[in-house]
């Protein structure tokens, strides 16, 4: 396998390898601290409520730049919009690991790549633009392993970092965030020497008539023209996205809340990517073969097993064996996934960046960010506020009934993406 997936890669574009080995190291960041956010949160006093303002005005903040933003992908390059990505990353570490009051982490989750501009879609934008049909998932399946494989790495760096600066408070989390500024910084310096410029898919012309915002909604408005299934699919997004945010910022609450140590959420991590690395690459082959929707109706179920461990598990112990099946609903909580369950991510969204022309993915990036905005908005408080009021467990359910009983019908009424071969 490794001198298989070794030539594999000395085969690919070097804007592949360089994104590959960038957002690896990105990742390394992101998810040293990407478990302890929430609970940094709480540990300086802010509640479930305040946990789902600070999403929502992170994702208000998106709502406003998303449309600019992906316009811009297309005007000036997606290369110069990661680079601004990981700007804002360096910044929002910086007030993470300098706040002392809640209230100074709302610049934090507003800069956040998990928020404003995420880096993943763009790397996906890249993959799906320079590779072949046919070998489009497997890539995007591969990329998963191999960030995943770094991210085991950061995991364990995590527990023993925490665990020796004083556990689960704000003491204990605030080193993550020195390491995550430090790692971000060499990622900027690295992307911005040693990625070349995707090419852009068409060239947005300068003076329209009407203010530049007027100038971006149309373009949006063409985004849609000729697309038959591109709206179908945006309520499809939207409706996983709502089902993501929904309970992603309480889940490491609810963990915590069963028992689990530094230690117990490090193996809850390690073993949810072994096993999420394990069969994204058979999720990558199998939307390459058979077909995008079947592989990712295969892989979703496995999501809803692990959400009921989640809840029923009698130790911190079960928490491990759930984190191995999976309990991450919706697009993606990380971009490697979560279990086995988190491998249906792979196909799903090969699918989505299929549908999207390649000339439009810019704005397609800007549609997804939208989208994001306002679905989580809305989730965020409500699901805060039935936290508060002790209806965990709804919080934790609902994402996968909503996936079963809206998403999965509708994913029925499009065709998938996959070519068929001449």
């Amino acid at each position: 396998m490794l001198a298989g997936f070794t030539g594999f890669f000395k085969e690919l574009d070097k804007r592949v390898k360089v994104i590959l080995i960038g957002i690896g190291i990105y990742n390394l960041g992101r998810y040293i601290a990407a478990q302890y956010n929430v609970l940094f949160a709480e540990s300086l006093g802010a509640t479930a409520v305040d946990i789902g303002l600070l999403t929502s005005i992170a994702s208000a903040v998106k709502l406003i730049v998303s449309i600019p933003l992906g316009s811009a992908a297309e005007k000036y390059t997606v290369k110069k919009i990661m680079l601004l990505g990981l700007m804002f990353d360096v910044i929002s570490a910086t007030f993470f690991a300098l706040s002392g009051n809640w209230l100074i982490l709302i610049p934090a989750f507003v800069l956040s790549g998990q928020t404003l501009i995420t880096l993943a879609p763009l790397a996906d934008i890249t993959f799906v633009t320079v590779m072949e049909s046919r070998k489009r998932a497997i890539v995007m399946s591969l990329s998963r392993v191999f960030w995943g494989i770094l991210s085991v790495f950061a995991s364990i760096a995590a527990a023993i970092i925490v665990t020796n600066a004083g556990g689960i408070n704000a003491q204990g989390i605030r080193p993550l965030y020195y390491v995550q500024f430090t790692l971000y910084v060499f990622v900027l310096f690295f992307m911005t020497r040693e990625l070349e410029a995707i090419p852009r898919g068409r060239n947005l012309k300068d003076g329209k008539s009407g203010s530049k915002w007027n100038s971006s909604i149309q373009d949006y408005r063409e985004l849609f023209k000729g697309e038959k299934y591109l709206k179908r699919w945006t309520a499809i997004r939207f409706i996983e996205t709502f089902a993501q945010y929904f309970s992603m910022s309480f889940i490491p609450l609810w963990i915590v809340s069963k028992g689990a140590t530094p230690y117990i959420l490090s193996m809850m991590t390690t073993t949810s990517i072994i096993f999420a690395l394990m069969f994204n690459i058979l999720a990558g082959r199998l939307a390459d073969t058979m077909g995008r929707k079947k592989a990712f109706y295969l892989l979703a179920p496995f999501n809803y097993l692990g959400i009921l461990l989640l809840i029923i598990a009698p130790s911190p112990e079960y928490l491990i064996l759930a984190a191995a099946i999976g309990y991450a609903v919706g697009s993606g909580v990380l971009a490697t996934g979560v279990g086995i369950g988190g491998a249906s991510f792979t196909p799903f969204i090969t699918m989505w960046w299929e549908t999207v022309p390649a000339e439009k993915r810019g704005r397609g990036w800007g549609l997804e960010g939208l989208i994001t905005s306002i679905a989580a908005i809305p989730a965020s408080m409500i699901a805060g506020f039935l936290w508060d009021q002790g209806f965990m467990i709804a919080v934790l359910v609902f994402p996968a009934l909503l996936e079963a009983a809206v998403v999965m019908p509708l994913l029925s009424t499009v065709p998938d993406t996959l070519r068929p071969k001449k």
